[in-house]
């Protein structure tokens, strides 16, 4: 399923929340956005390394950009799985979500999307991405359960696709808030309830 977090420049993607997410979406990494003088931040990686993520948002607090915490749910883990994608060249994305695509061996459904079906559209239609009329095709396809984050180099926007069926904390934007541990960071007014990591203590096999 995975969690996107948005964070405008200027604010904080706190520890406590990371760490928290971490705990449920442990299979990889990764970050895309803008510094202040229009460098492009990219970073993806496979594994989920907690003082990795808090020194890239200590790095980069004045500059906006999109975490992307993965779990895994559909395809194998490893670099090729882990978000951003680049769709075409000056253009990336991120997906929470699944996909009702059947993959294939070692490919996730994001794969799939991003290689399959996205890449050839823009790639015959070069500005079909930023087009407001296709982006609300497309929300309207994905369903409210899937968000996307597509970065475009060229404007340095970054347009996050069915938002209004995320979360916001505090000026931050959450694709979904499920997948963050809820002893770690609870959130009084979830959309989608917490789901928790469980100890050996909290389980009684019969």
């Amino acid at each position: 399923m995975c969690l996107i977090i948005h964070k405008p420049a200027g604010l904080t993607i706190p520890a406590e929340l990371i760490a928290a997410a971490l705990e449920l979406n442990r299979d990889g990494w990764g970050a895309m956005g803008f510094a202040a003088d229009g460098q492009l931040l990219l970073e993806r990686r496979a594994e989920p390394d907690l003082e990795a993520i808090l020194a890239f948002e200590r790095d980069n607090r004045d500059h906006e950009y999109v975490l992307h915490l993965r779990r895994r749910t559909k395809g194998g883990g490893g670099i090729d799985n882990a978000h951003p994608f680049r769709v075409v060249p000056g253009v990336h994305l991120m997906h929470n979500g699944t996909l009702p695509l059947e993959p294939k061996p070692g490919r996730s459904d994001t794969w799939h999307l991003v290689s399959e079906i996205l890449r050839p559209l823009a790639l015959k239609h070069e500005t079909l991405l930023s087009d407001p009329a296709f982006l609300q095709l497309l929300e309207l396809g994905l369903k409210a359960e899937n968000k996307l984050a597509i970065l475009h180099e060229t404007t340095r926007q970054i347009v996050l696709v069915n938002w209004q069926h995320g979360a916001e904390l505090d000026g931050l934007w959450l694709s979904s808030t499920r997948w963050i541990d809820r002893r770690r960071f609870p959130l009084a007014h979830a959309p989608q309830p917490q789901e928790r990591v469980y100890s050996s203590r909290d389980l009684n096999f019969l």
